[in-house]
């Protein structure tokens, strides 16, 4: 009779398990980082020049949580809209963390109260989600294939693709080398360049990039 009872049940539960899922392909990229971390894994906000120069960051290591498609996702960091200072990332290209980290929805609340008091939004432009093996590298490749076609090829790693969805106003970077997929709300951002450590400066537009012009613009140009 227990034997039955957990068959009858166990499709339910794995059907809820799924439900609480968040699918990143299915993100407007305006959503309030609030509500989309876990509600038990160990999460971080903060800078990480490393991961990204121009944003805090919201990190969150719960690989239960998060798909792409159908793809796992081993670790996701949401993208809020900052100006930071990262002279030295300039300077030295080198990248720090400068964070606070959290397990609770209330400490996020109050980290978030005090990202506000500089003006942060708490509404997310993007994520950078870690996806590793070649098999789910690979998918995801192929899923955005199908979706926005072959992409253009970054002419500064071995193996990067990037798509420039003017119709979604999304800019979308696949850096398999360094396990990353890179989707970002274009809407405020530059039309020419885009930087960051892993995939360094791609021309975005069909104008020629002025990286001067556009480090000072995204809030990192390098001290005088």
């Amino acid at each position: 009779m227990k034997q039955l009872l957990l068959i009858l049940v166990l499709p339910f539960i794995t059907y809820c398990s799924k439900a609480e899922q968040t699918d990143l392909a299915t993100l407007k990229l305006n959503e309030p980082v609030e509500n989309l971390l876990s509600e038990t894994s160990l999460k971080s906000i903060g800078t990480n020049s490393v991961e990204y120069p121009f944003a805090i960051l919201a990190e969150d290591t719960d690989s239960t949580k998060f798909v792409f498609s159908n793809i796992p996702v081993d670790k996701v960091y949401f993208l809020l809209p900052a100006k930071v200072n990262n002279d030295s990332v300039m300077k030295n290209g080198g990248g720090r963390f400068d964070g606070t980290f959290f397990k609770t929805k209330k400490q996020l609340e109050n980290n978030l109260k005090i990202l506000e008091k500089q003006n942060i939004s708490s509404e997310i432009f993007g994520f950078r989600a870690e996806i590793k093996g070649k098999k789910n590298q690979n998918g995801v490749k192929q899923l955005l294939i199908k979706k926005y076609g072959n992409g253009k090829k970054n002419p500064n790693t071995d193996n990067g693709l990037y798509w420039n969805v003017k119709n979604e106003n999304k800019y979308i970077f696949f850096a398999p080398d360094y396990d990353r997929l890179i989707v970002v709300n274009s809407k405020n951002l530059s039309k020419t360049c885009y930087w960051d450590l892993q995939n360094g400066i791609i021309n975005i537009g069909a104008e020629k990039c002025d990286s001067d012009k556009y480090f000072k613009e995204m809030g990192i140009g390098v001290s005088e």
